[in-house]
Order: C-alpha cells, then structure tokens, then sequence
C-alpha cells in the first residue's frame, strides 16, 4: 500500500532504494535477499553486535555486500552498511532537549553565530567516522 502511494504520487523516482533497519536484534540473510529481490540497491543497519562493530571499525569492513540467497546467487546481494553510531546523530549534534549540545545559530545578528563552526564540527565528525569504512583513497 505504501509503495503503490509513493508511486502514485511520485513515480518511479519516488521508488524507496535504500533501506535502514533502525533496532533489529539479529540479522537474518533471508531480509537481504527480500530487499534486494524488491529492487532496493542498498541497506543500513542501526543495530549489530558489539563484537562484530568492534571487528569491523579495525578491519574497515563497515561496508559490505550481503549474499542473502546460496540459491538466488547475485538477483539476493544487496550492498550493506553498519551506521557509525547506531541510530544516533554524530556526537555534539543530537538537538534532542536532553543533549545538550549547542544548536546552530543561523542569524547572523545574535552574539553566537556559529554556522561555521557547527559546520566545521560536522564535516571533521564525518571525516571521523569514515575512518572506520572501506579505504577508496
């Protein structure tokens, strides 16, 4: 019913290609071949095992392309990542009330202007965190 919507209202550039897996407990090989028998080109985990991040945050192996069917062969890969931080923003940039961590302040009359700092921040954070996948230098 969803994607019927999105591709009424839409078409085909409104067709999901990319899914996220927000709190799994476990990952079944079964929901990458249904993903990728679906169309979507890629997936994103928010949750694995601690073990398992800790492994591939040292082998840079975050990315991966996932063969969801013996069967199915190449119609069931689905190229898959694990986010950095699970669900969660990079650090210093959740605005959630309970955070606290300093907003960005866009008008440049108020005395803490800081898009260029906030913007800095952001870009090293995502710098950070792409030390932790595949090297294409």
């Amino acid at each position: 019913l969803g994607a019927e919507f999105l591709h009424e209202q839409f078409g085909e550039c409104g067709r999901p290609k990319v899914g996220w897996q927000i709190d799994p407990f476990g990952h079944s090989r079964e929901q990458a071949s249904l993903f990728a028998q679906m169309g979507f080109d890629g997936l994103f985990l928010g949750r694995a095992d601690y073990e398992d991040i800790q492994t591939r945050n040292r082998t840079k192996t975050k990315e991966m392309v996932w063969k969801g069917s013996a069967n199915l062969g190449e119609q069931s890969w689905l190229f898959t990542g694990i986010l950095p931080h699970e669900y969660s923003p990079p650090a210093s940039f959740c605005f959630d009330r309970k955070c606290g961590y300093k907003p960005i302040m866009d008008d440049k009359h108020l005395c803490d202007y800081n898009v260029q700092e906030r913007v800095q921040a952001f870009l090293q954070a995502a710098r950070d965190e792409i030390e932790t996948f595949i090297d294409v230098s």
